[in-house]
């Protein structure tokens, strides 16, 4: 009964997610573009935020990129760890492409889908805080299929840097966010 009470607000958390998303700024800089899975990523971290109040995360093309670029090199190279494969340290390697002092990032691999992933992260105590920080107002998601865990995760946070632009609420949306939240409310009420 508790796991479909959990089930149940965390997909309404997931609707409120997505309606916040529609006010979210999203800062394209590069090439970088996400599919499916990793904007059920994007979805799904932003469930979790939204459950303890948090603002929603941005998407933001430089740090896909930079997440693109890690996950792509841990598969070419076969190391597992949050520096770069070459050696550089993860804060060096996120602020040549993203010039902001509040960053954070997390990694997994061997994971087939978002919902597995998030849920793993959510399970540890250290990935959960990531995912939680209140600062960060974007993050990247990358995605590399391959290598000898067969997929490799980068989720790189981070909060807006003064250049980024924002994004003004479509009307309504705040309207659609609170009947998403009241909704959350409601099935926590019937637990």
């Amino acid at each position: 009964m508790l796991s479909s009470v959990v089930k149940s607000v965390r997909l309404a958390a997931v609707a409120a997610s997505a309606v916040a998303m529609m006010a979210m700024p999203h800062v394209a800089h590069a090439d970088a573009t996400i599919d499916a899975e990793e904007w059920a990523v994007v979805d799904l971290i932003n469930a979790e935020r939204a459950l303890l109040g948090l603002s929603a995360v941005g998407l933001d093309d430089r740090l896909s990129a930079l997440a693109d670029q890690h996950s792509a090199d841990m598969a070419l190279s076969g190391c597992f760890q949050h520096d770069s494969c070459d050696g550089t340290s993860w804060v060096t390697r996120m602020q040549s492409g993203y010039p902001t002092a509040g960053i954070g990032e997390i990694i997994a691999a061997g994971y087939s889908n978002a919902a597995s992933v998030v849920q793993a992260w959510m399970e540890s105590p250290g990935h959960k805080a990531q995912i939680l920080t209140a600062g960060y107002q974007a993050l990247g998601v990358g995605l590399i299929r391959g290598g000898s865990y067969g997929t490799y995760w980068t989720v790189d946070f981070g909060s807006l840097p003064p250049e980024s632009a924002t994004s003004v609420p479509e009307p309504g949306t705040w309207m659609l966010l609170g009947l998403g939240l009241l909704t959350v409310a409601a099935v926590r009420r019937k637990a």
